[in-house]
C-alpha cells in the first residue's frame, strides 16, 4: 500500500532559499517517512518524491556498495552543499599559477565525494571525457552497473514523463558518454557526508532526481530533508527515493553507533551539457588541437 501524503508549504521559496548553504537538523521537518509514499504539494499539485521501501534486490544493492565505495575521494568543489558559514565568494575561489583567479568555487571544508560515468567540458578538462573512476576502476564501474540500470527502470516506471524527457536527449548524446541503456550520464557517490542545503545543478532541468543509500554498520539520522515542506525520508538499504533535487534539500547529522559505519549515497542523473559532446574520437581531436582561449562550447 502507498501512502499519498498531500502537504502545504512550510515556506516560500524565497524563504527556503535562505537556508542555502545551512545544516539542518530534526527541527526542519514534521514527517518522516520511512515507508511507501508519495508526497505531493498541495498548493501546485506538482510531486515533489515517492519513496518506495526494499525495492532494490539486495544483491544488486550489496554489490553496488562494495564497488562504488571507493569512489568518493576527500574533496573541496562541492561549493554550497559542503555546509560553509563564510559565504565571501573570494575565500571560495582559489588564485591560479598565473596570478589570475580560477573559475572554480572552492569549498572551505573538505568532503568525501567522487563521480563516476562520464563528464562534460569545462575550464579544467575542455573536452568530454570518462572519468578517472571509469578509466581507472572500470571493472567497478561495470559491477556497479546493476544498480544503476535498476533505478533507471524504476524511474521510467514511476516518473514516465520526466523519463521520455530525459531518456529522449540521452539518446540524442553520444553514445561514448551515456551510462548503457539507461537515461544516465553519471553518478555522484558521496560517503558519510551530510549534504548542507542546496539545489542540485548542471543536470537535466526537465527531468527528476533520484537518491539511493547503501549502508554499512550502525549509524542514525542522515535523513533527506526536503525544508519548504517539512518532510523528511529515512532511506534505509535497498530503498529507492525520487524526488525533485531542484528544490532546496539537504541531510540531517550522520550519528555514528559503530565507528566504522558508513552511508553511501548514489544520485544518478544526465549532465544537461553532454547533449553537445561529440563521438570520443571527436572529443579527442578537440583536446589535442584546441587553442589556448579557444571557446569550451
Amino acid at each position: 500500500m502507498i501512502t499519498e501524503h498531500n502537504v502545504m508549504p512550510k515556506m516560500s521559496d524565497k524563504e527556503a532559499s535562505k537556508l542555502s548553504g545551512k545544516l539542518l537538523g530534526d527541527k526542519d521537518f514534521n514527517l518522516l517517512i520511512n515507508y511507501d509514499a508519495d508526497v505531493i504539494c498541495q498548493e501546485s499539485g506538482n510531486v515533489i518524491a515517492k519513496f518506495r521501501k526494499n525495492i532494490i534486490p539486495g544483491n544488486i544493492a550489496k554489490a553496488g556498495f562494495e564497488n562504488l565505495k571507493t569512489a568518493a575521494k576527500h574533496t573541496n568543489n562541492r561549493g554550497v552543499s559542503s555546509g560553509d558559514v563564510e559565504t565571501d565568494i573570494l575565500k571560495r575561489r582559489p588564485v591560479k599559477k598565473d596570478g589570475t583567479m580560477s573559475n572554480t568555487n572552492k569549498a572551505l571544508q573538505k568532503v568525501n565525494s567522487g563521480i563516476i560515468g562520464f563528464f562534460d567540458r569545462n575550464a579544467r578538462f575542455p573536452y568530454c571525457r570518462q572519468t578517472a573512476f571509469n578509466e581507472h576502476e572500470f571493472k567497478k564501474f561495470k559491477n556497479a552497473y546493476p544498480i544503476i540500470k535498476f533505478v533507471d527502470k524504476k524511474y521510467s516506471e514511476l516518473m514516465p514523463e520526466h523519463y521520455k524527457l530525459q531518456r529522449k536527449i540521452a539518446d540524442e548524446t553520444s553514445k561514448d558518454f551515456v551510462i548503457p541503456d539507461t537515461a544516465f550520464t553519471t553518478v555522484t557517490v558521496n560517503k558519510n557526508w551530510q549534504t548542507a542545503v542546496h539545489t542540485d545543478k548542471g543536470d537535466f532541468e526537465k527531468g527528476f532526481g533520484n537518491l539511493v543509500v547503501l549502508r554499512k554498520g550502525r549509524y542514525t539520522g542522515g535523513y533527506f530533508v526536503v525544508p519548504k515542506w517539512g518532510v523528511a525520508f529515512d532511506i534505509q538499504n535497498c530503498d529507492l527515493l525520487l524526488v525533485d533535487v531542484h528544490q532546496w534539500h539537504g541531510n540531517t547529522p550522520i550519528n555514528k553507533i559503530d565507528e566504522k559505519a558508513t552511508r553511501i549515497s548514489l544520485v544518478m542523473y544526465y549532465r544537461e551539457k553532454m547533449i553537445s559532446c561529440g563521438s570520443a574520437d571527436e572529443e579527442l581531436n578537440i583536446a589535442k588541437n584546441r587553442s589556448k582561449g579557444q571557446k569550451i562550447y
